[in-house]
């Protein structure tokens, strides 16, 4: 009789114990920001203002147009030179920013995927499209080419491209603050 509640609790403390090592924290101190996006203009618009959400935050950072050429194959992010030149800088995580879409039902992506494949993918949407009120912004970082952290950022009522920006820089300012550092 007494055994049941024993198992239990014991079962809800092991569960606990696996989510607490599931979800370390990030401790984000540096980071190469690259942006995942098709158009040259929102690329650059979107790792300025991440660049210096993390710069107030006093995370040291680099955005990846400081470290690709334009129209660069950003497959050249895993290379070992590129690496110990970045790691030269004290930079060890690599900070990918996508628009996952224009809903608000998104959920983090599950599931292993590498730096090579996140990094090959393709990205279907701009910053901002008309008629649309919200945006949701994943971001994934890798330490040493793996996953280390996932999270979404969603943006709601916007109304045009600066408006997404600058929502953009103030809710990512809190996430920083609150969940990164």
């Amino acid at each position: 009789m007494r055994k049941a509640p024993l198992s239990i609790l014991f079962s809800i403390l092991c569960f606990i114990g696996f989510t607490q090592v599931k979800n370390q924290p990030l401790k984000l101190n540096n980071a190469l920001v690259v942006s995942h996006l098709d158009k040259q203009a929102d690329q650059f618009s979107l790792e300025i203002a991440v660049s210096v959400v993390l710069s107030q935050a006093k995370v040291n950072n680099t955005v990846s147009l400081n470290v690709l050429k334009a129209g660069g194959d950003p497959q050249v992010l895993m290379t070992d030179s590129l690496t110990q030149i970045l790691q030269a800088k004290g930079i060890n995580t690599l900070m990918l920013v996508s628009v996952r879409g224009f809903d608000n039902r998104f959920r983090p992506s599950s599931g292993n995927i590498t730096l090579a494949e996140d990094l090959a993918a393709d990205n279907l949407f701009p910053i901002y499209k008309d008629d649309i009120t919200s945006v949701t912004f994943e971001f994934h970082f890798y330490r040493d080419g793996k996953l280390v952290y996932t999270d979404l950022l969603r943006i709601g009522g916007i109304n045009s491209r600066d408006k997404v920006l600058r929502k953009l820089r103030k809710k990512l300012a809190k996430k920083v603050k609150k969940e990164w550092i």
